[in-house]
């Protein structure tokens, strides 16, 4: 790769342009496009409170369904 033409953006204030799929270091508008709809990705990236979507318990009657799946197949 070649750094001399390449830019870099920190995290922290690296935006992803959802219309142009741009990163760059925008905080209200894309600098390639102009839209205004932007991701912080350091922001996106640290979510700790998904993760706890994936552990939360399931309901009985849904394990119950799955645990009958299982012993069907």
């Amino acid at each position: 790769m070649n750094f001399e033409s390449s830019s870099f953006v920190p995290l922290q204030q690296a935006s992803l342009c959802l219309d142009c799929d741009v990163i760059s270091a925008a905080h209200t508008r894309c600098l390639a496009c102009g839209s205004q709809a932007l991701l912080n990705v350091a922001r996106a990236l640290s979510r700790p409170n998904h993760a706890g979507f994936l552990r939360a318990p399931m309901a009985a009657s849904s394990q119950r369904k799955i645990g009958d799946f299982l012993q069907s197949t």
